[in-house]
This record gives structure tokens, C-alpha cells and sequence, in this order.
């Protein structure tokens, strides 16, 4: 088998498709790591040892995923995912609070 010539060439791979897909892979990574991160971060605000209530954690995470979106240089659907996120998570723990009293 050793002896047998091939048409393969080193370097010559068409690679667009693979390198699409890693690049989608590593966008879908970075982004969803980053907002896991933030709901840990809000969750240990809110419930962890640091017991503040649900507004100024929600700031305060908010705050933390502008500066963290700003130093990985995310671009605008990442703003936009986590204030969408945020304005949901308002509105959820307005409700609960009104049902929780």
C-alpha cells in the first residue's frame, strides 16, 4: 500500500464549507457561554450568599454582560439577546413578586 500514487496534493483542499462551520461552532460557543454565565452570575446575586433583590442584581448582571460583550467584541444581536433577556427576567420577577406579596 505504501507504493501505490495517489492524486491527493497537500494544501489544495477546498476548506470553505469546514471553515464555516467551525466558525458558526465557535460563535454558538462563546455566545451561549457567555449568557450561562450571566443567568450563574444572576442566580448567585439573587439566591447565593450575596442575597440582594431581583433589581439590582438584574442591573448588576446587565452591567456585567455590556462590559463582557465589549471586551469579546460581540456585535449588536448580543446587546439585543441580553436586553431582551433582561426585560423578560424583569417582567417575570414583577409578576412573582405581586403573586409572592
Amino acid at each position: 500500500m505504501g507504493g501505490v500514487p495517489s492524486d491527493y496534493k497537500r494544501g489544495e483542499m477546498k476548506i470553505g464549507a469546514q471553515k464555516h462551520t467551525f466558525d458558526g461552532f465557535m460563535g454558538f460557543t462563546v455566545y451561549g457561554g457567555t449568557v450561562i454565565a450571566l443567568m450563574l452570575i444572576f442566580a448567585i446575586l439573587t439566591v447565593g450568599g450575596v442575597g440582594l433583590s431581583w433589581l439590582p442584581a438584574l442591573i448588576t448582571t446587565l452591567i456585567i454582560g455590556v462590559v463582557v460583550g465589549i471586551a469579546l467584541k460581540l456585535n449588536g444581536t448580543y446587546f439585543a439577546s441580553i436586553t431582551g433577556l433582561a426585560i423578560a427576567t424583569a417582567i417575570v420577577c414583577a409578576v412573582v413578586g405581586l403573586f409572592a406579596g
